[in-house]
């Protein structure tokens, strides 16, 4: 770099044949003119390979929200405890599974929870405190024209499929401080928690 500084200050006193002091100031122009170049040349090139390497995202965790592109997935707007939320895709996984097995020419493919709800809470029910929610799932079916719907089965345009009656499968809890214990799910189509066919069913499933 100091040649080229030299160099053009040896062709700018050459061309313009001026007193010395003249050359000296095209000199000093000269190289305050070059350096500047140099400057603006370097912060070039840092900006460049900044570009090389983008600052990465930060990483969420790996959590991931439930979509139509998973197998089993909850639909939006549930808001119930995790303890309840879990016990809930385990059993409708169960389910599907099960369904899958005993009836293969409907080709079910996906389950999805539609909706899970807190319905009843018996305080002291044998001694137990047990929290009731009621929950709706659905399977997708490959071959919905395969699936003749009986005892309260559905099927939707998109082909979700309702295996049984709406509104009449409830998840059972045992409450154990802030814990939920989850015991077995029970179907009811015909009565609601707090009844007294529901409690008397309720009694003979947990005896």
């Amino acid at each position: 770099m100091q040649l080229m500084i030299l160099l053009c200050n040896i062709g700018l006193c050459h061309i313009i044949r001026k007193d010395g002091k003249n050359c000296e100031r095209i000199k000093n122009a000269t190289a305050i003119f070059i350096t500047m170049a140099i400057v603006f040349l370097g912060v070039g090139c840092a900006l460049i390979d900044g570009n090389e390497n983008p600052i990465k995202p930060p990483d969420n965790g790996g959590v991931v929200s439930d979509s139509p592109d998973k197998i089993g997935f909850v639909m939006e707007g549930i808001d119930v405890p995790e303890d309840v939320l879990a016990a809930a895709k385990t059993q409708t996984k169960q389910l599907f599974e099960l369904s899958r097995a005993d009836y293969p020419d409907y080709n079910y493919i996906n389950w999805r929870i539609s909706s899970l709800t807190y319905s009843h809470t018996y305080d002291d029910l044998n001694g137990m405190q047990l929290a009731i929610y009621q929950m709706n799932y659905e399977f997708l079916a490959e071959s919905p024209e395969s699936i003749v719907p009986t005892g309260g089965m559905a099927v939707t345009e998109d082909n979700w499929v309702t295996p049984g009656y709406p509104n009449s499968t409830y998840l059972i809890f045992q409450q154990d401080g802030n814990t939920l214990n989850f015991l077995r799910f029970i179907v009811e189509n015909d009565c609601t928690p707090g009844t007294q066919l529901f409690t008397e069913d309720l009694l003979g499933i947990l005896a």
